[in-house]
């Protein structure tokens, strides 16, 4: 009978809210989790001085609105890569957060071409083809051949900051991929990043040379 008053308990706020469930002797109660639901996009992408708005996010615990904290506030005007996090904590002290990255891309012209062919520390050739401004593609992201090769979207943030973003399918494999952190440009002939692409390639910093 516990054990049917236990699932029934979980049950009554499962489209509301997670829980668990945790027995003290015989005693049984249910902890909720609060619920962080991004309002829009997960990743932004604007130029320099555009209007911005943060659409925030929703957070309820057990159905209910919760409240919630916001890490940061993005400037439009400041190019840069911005991670905002909603955060919030039940009465029991567990935590929940959600992220939103926000690149905000300078409108200024850009201090290097980074077009042109390139090979990472490894030896392993890549071509870097400039689609835009400050936009480029790059054909060996994770400097490895083959089946798991990456072709990645590349924004030159700010002359300083490289931005990879989330990319589906970008291997032959259908791996995706997106920055795991901002890659950083060194000098006209020499840049680095680290990217996330499930579990074939490691979140370390790769680095390039121009050849």
């Amino acid at each position: 009978m516990k054990n049917i008053y236990k699932v029934l308990l979980c049950i009554t706020v499962l489209f509301l809210s997670s829980c668990d469930t945790e027995t003290t002797g015989d005693v049984s109660r249910v902890t909720n989790y609060a619920v962080i639901e991004i309002n829009g996009d997960s990743e932004v992408i604007i130029n320099q001085g555009a209007a911005w708005t943060d659409p925030s996010a929703t957070v309820t615990l057990a159905g209910e609105p919760y409240p919630f904290e916001t890490s940061r506030v993005v400037d439009p005007n400041v190019p840069g890569v911005y991670y905002i996090t909603y955060s919030a904590v039940n009465d029991e002290g567990y935590a929940a957060t959600a992220t939103r990255t926000v690149v905000v891309v300078s409108t200024a012209t850009e201090t290097c071409d980074l077009s042109g062919t390139w090979k990472r520390s490894n030896n392993s050739p890549g071509t870097m083809t400039r689609t835009g401004m400050r936009r480029y593609t790059y054909d060996n992201a994770g400097g490895v051949t083959g089946d798991n090769q990456l072709t990645v979207d590349v924004i030159n943030v700010n002359d300083v900051l490289l931005y990879i973003p989330f990319k589906a399918n970008a291997s032959p494999s259908g791996l995706s991929v997106v920055s795991f952190q901002p890659g950083e440009i060194t000098s006209c002939n020499n840049f680095s990043w680290s990217l996330s692409a499930s579990g074939f390639y490691g979140n370390f910093v790769r680095t390039f040379s121009r050849t």
